[in-house]
């Protein structure tokens, strides 16, 4: 594996340099300019001093990215998978920062954002990708910008705005294996001079890929299980006043019936798959058996229904020199969900979020810039579980923080940009009817939680075409308690703040005329109070700080355009990631208890020889696409390809908890107008129908597998 790691990296990085000595002569058009917000203010992608990674509604068309799982290959260092007996929790790390526990008391560390709006909770946090102007994902930090729960970076979803000048109505259809059918009607429509509306509905429906199959007096109960069956609409009101103001009205509401992805066994039960269900051989079914206990292969009740309604107000204009942004917004969560994570659980979730943003930036002609502004945020979830105990868990959070970001040019090309936030975030925990043995008891806790984020970075613009930057910023996560009550030592523990602090290196260039887009950065991560879940001796499974993490490591993105028909793109990164610093006790839950060591006794040392989990050494992506005329159309013709180091996701790494994708092939062929009017593909994803798995649990063990070979066909149709 270590000489394949290798060989795939120089014939990369041999690419790379020999694009780079490719005589001009031998391209064609320019690569389109990119902008992007990351900055909160609009600039070209080339010109942003940090690692962000922005994609088109072309990109994610070719590359067939439809949710957000499936940037999986086109970001470098990210790891993405659906948290661990859901349907739709977003489990994101970036450069090995994350969170991969969803339920009410923890916060994500990569902030997902829609048109600006923060969400709170992992459940329901894969989205399809639908109907959007662009995706930008920012790496590291964005403790001085975006702030809540955005320390390992953020994932930006910009929905198309509507048009005044646009008139269109299109549909899209898709069908493929496992009964897959999936509609899409999408609208645009002028309502007077000043005011457009435009609106999307997105249904799909699609068969399970595994096969439950419980023996004894529970086989009556063999069944498909992992259906997708989800409807989503969304609908946007422009109103434009004057040259210099408009307003942007939304709501969208997604009704998520999907199955949970189920757990299995292949290395314990009768066949060996990943995509059946069954019980390890010599366990026998029982409906007489207790339900809370129910073992891998006979548990039958997999379910889930998410509802999720978004409201958002958006005002901008200007006033003299400065520009001036407004952001509502109100999102509300229901889940409802059976599923088994080691045992059997049924859980209620019921969020309510409200957030407010102003914003003021400068447009100044002079060498100073500045983006400036005050957030508010208010959230109250309540979670009602049956896991092995049952109790009621509600927290409520409120968060407001003023922020400042600016940048003064001191020589011409040699810019510095400087930032400060500074956030207080105040949290009620309230747990009741938690039921142990016969008995019961309630809790309420509080916590508050204050930090100062900073940013500081020189970049220079050597020329039109290349500039390199040096940064340094910081993030933040708040404290909270843990989600899990297994023993009364271990009921709700707290959990202080994560802080990390991040050294980046970085150059963005185009070269040949810009037909070659060539961006690279080296990262050192400092990070203090990992918030992290194991078991920890004495207590049992919760949540718990780790002292000091260090992760470092490299990423390299470029977009090529050899010819007027063909373009290039690939990324890498790698990773190497580590314990610094744990205590006597923190190895115990790092190590569960010294199972992960030799001896079965846990030291320290042993502590910090474990890999951090979701954090791959190294991955890439790399694709094409190639258009031709033909009979007056145009075809086109994709592939894409992606490797991953396997890595482990959980956190003492035993061999049951290792993701393996190895090396994926996606490929889609096109043909349709050239004006866009129509469009018919054929695609297939996961084209040599590896099975791995994603995520697992320790307890059974049991692995949650990532989808295997999928196929089919889509139809587009515009009737403007």
């Amino acid at each position: 594996m270590l000489k394949f790691i290798q060989s795939g990296r120089a014939a990369l990085l041999s690419a790379v340099a020999v694009s780079l000595a490719l005589p001009a002569g031998s391209f064609a058009q320019a690569l389109e300019e990119i902008i992007v917000t990351a900055q909160r203010r609009a600039e070209s992608l080339q010109d942003v001093p940090l690692a962000v990674t922005a994609l088109s509604p072309q990109d994610l068309e070719q590359r067939q990215i439809r949710n957000v799982r499936d940037l999986q290959a086109s970001i470098p260092n990210i790891s993405l998978a659906t948290n661990t007996g859901t349907a739709s929790g977003a489990r994101i790390f970036l450069r090995g920062v994350g969170e991969d526990e969803s339920r009410s008391s923890a916060d994500p560390a990569i902030g997902v954002y829609v048109d600006g709006v923060y969400l709170g909770r992992q459940t329901g946090g894969m989205l399809d990708l639908v109907d959007l102007e662009r995706v930008e994902v920012l790496r590291g930090p964005q403790g001085t910008l975006y702030g809540r729960n955005s320390n390992g970076g953020a994932i930006k979803l910009v929905s198309a705005k509507p048009q005044l000048d646009e008139e269109d109505l299109a549909v899209q259809f898709t069908a493929g294996n496992y009964e897959r059918f999936d509609a899409r009607i999408t609208g645009n429509f002028a309502l007077t001079d000043s005011a457009a509306i435009r609106a999307t509905a997105l249904s799909k429906n699609r068969d399970g890929f595994h096969t439950l199959k419980p023996n004894g007096d529970l086989a009556v109960n063999t069944r498909e299980v992992g259906d997708v069956e989800m409807l989503g609409v969304r609908a946007a009101i422009l109103q434009q006043f004057n040259d210099n103001w408009e307003a942007i009205a939304s709501v969208d509401y997604i009704d998520d019936d999907s199955d949970p992805v189920p757990d299995s066994r292949p290395g314990v039960d009768v066949d060996g798959d990943h995509f059946t269900i069954e019980p390890a051989a010599g366990t026998t079914c029982s409906s007489r058996g207790p339900a809370l206990f129910a073992p891998n292969g006979c548990f039958s009740g997999y379910s889930s229904e998410v509802n999720q309604l978004g409201v958002a107000l958006s005002l901008k204009g200007d006033v003299g020199e400065y520009s001036v942004t407004s952001l509502t917004g109100y999102r509300s969560l229901e889940d409802n969900l059976a599923s088994r994570i080691g045992f059997p659980y049924w859980q209620e979730t019921d969020q309510e979020q409200i957030s407010q943003e102003i914003n003021l930036a400068s447009n100044y002609d002079g060498p100073f810039n500045f983006v400036a502004g005050v957030y508010y945020f208010n959230e109250d979830v309540t979670l009602d579980s049956i896991f092995v105990n049952t109790f009621t868990l509600g927290v409520e959070a409120t968060a407001w923080a003023i922020f400042g970001q600016g940048t003064y040019e001191l020589i011409d090309g040699l810019t510095f940009t400087g930032g400060l936030r500074y956030t207080n975030e105040d949290k009620d925990l309230d747990a009741a009817n938690v039921t142990r043995g016969g008995g019961a008891f309630s809790r309420v806790e509080k916590g508050s939680f204050n930090n100062a984020t900073y940013k500081g970075a020189l970049d220079y613009q050597f020329n039109d075409d290349l500039m390199a930057y040096l940064s340094y910023s910081t993030g933040f996560k708040s404290g909270g308690w843990s989600p899990d009550c297994f023993s009364l030592s271990a009921c709700f523990l707290p959990v202080k703040e994560e802080e990390i602090d991040t050294i980046e290196v970085g150059v963005r260039s185009d070269w040949l005329d810009g037909r070659l887009r060539f961006n690279a950065v080296y990262f050192f991560n400092m990070y203090d109070g990992l918030q992290i879940a194991a078991t920890v001796p004495g207590l049992g499974f919760t949540r718990f700080n780790v002292d000091e993490t260090q992760i470092h490591g490299g990423e390299i993105e470029f977009v090529m355009q050899p010819t007027d028909n063909l373009e290039l793109n690939g990324n890498i990164g790698w990773l190497d990631a580590e314990y610094d610093s744990v205590s006597m006790s923190q190895a115990g839950g790092l190590t569960n208890d010294g199972a992960a060591c030799p001896g079965g006794v846990a030291t320290i040392a042993c502590a910090l020889g474990l890999e951090l989990k979701n954090a791959p050494e190294f991955n890439f992506g790399a694709g094409g696409i190639y258009r031709v005329r033909l009979l007056g159309n145009e075809m086109s013709l994709g592939l894409n390809i992606s490797f991953e180091e396997e890595t482990y996701n959980l956190v003492a790494n035993p061999d049951s908890s290792l993701t393996d994708p190895g090396l994926l092939l996606d490929a889609r062929i096109a043909y349709g107008d050239a004006d866009g009017k129509w469009e018919v593909a054929l695609w297939g994803k996961n084209l040599t129908d590896r099975e791995y798995a994603r995520a697992s649990e320790a307890t059974t063990p049991a692995v949650f597998a990532a989808e295997p070979l999928t196929y089919g066909v889509d139809l587009r149709y515009s009737f403007f």
